[in-house]
């Protein structure tokens, strides 16, 4: 983090950094510790929720794809690319590189937010990160954990606080992981930085990036 600061304080040019993996990884977490340890008023954050293809819809799309030798037929989950607004959340992330203001998009549970071009940095947070092009960010950070700890942070707060059936969440949490260890983890490679969380530890399983400034 203290590396991920200095390098973002020393910028001669407007940055985007990309904070994504899948759901209850810590993501979140890291980017509103990295939010509280700048002054948000200079920073753009950008959460992708609102560009990922609405539940609703999900819900009525169903794909088939094969793990470990079996079959399997489920609803698309937000693991899998299609489930996301890919072209409208690469042409906002564009936009902001080219140095325009930006409106993110609105749904019925988040109010689209401003970005302004005034902001040398802008955080993009979420699934749909893992998806776009790479080359829009000019660093790549990436969260992941195993399934169990997936299951136990999800079932926290799908049950105590959305009121999911546990077992219904149980069989869906299977399915959806699946479709993350089949169409999402495999992007993790575009990712400069790689951690990996459960309850007990956070490592680092990938740094790759050089946190210099070419002084050209």
């Amino acid at each position: 983090m203290e590396k991920l600061l200095s390098w973002i304080s020393l910028a001669n040019k407007p940055i985007v950094i990309g904070v994504s993996g899948h759901g209850a990884a810590g993501k979140t977490t890291f980017t509103n510790r990295l939010l509280n340890l700048m002054d948000e008023k200079k920073v753009n954050y950008l959460n992708t929720d609102p560009y990922i293809v609405s539940s609703q819809v999900r819900k009525h799309t169903t794909i088939d794809y094969s793990y470990q030798n079996e079959n399997h037929r489920y609803k698309m989950t937000a693991c899998h690319p299609a489930a996301h607004h890919l072209p409208s959340l690469e042409r906002d992330v564009q936009m902001i590189r080219n140095g325009m203001d930006v409106y993110t998009i609105a749904t019925h549970y988040k109010q689209s937010e401003f970005l302004s071009s005034k902001n040398n940095v802008t955080i993009v947070e979420g699934m749909s990160a893992a998806f776009i092009d790479p080359a829009l960010f000019d660093v790549k950070i990436y969260f992941y954990t195993d399934g169990e700890t997936e299951f136990r942070r999800r079932s926290g707060r799908d049950v105590i606080e959305r009121g999911t059936e546990i077992n219904y969440l149980r069989q869906s949490h299977e399915e959806r992981r699946i479709q993350y260890e089949l169409f999402m983890h495999p992007y993790s490679r575009h990712f400069d930085i790689i951690i990996k969380t459960t309850d007990e530890q956070t490592s680092v399983e990938k740094a790759v990036f050089d946190f210099k400034w070419n002084s050209q």
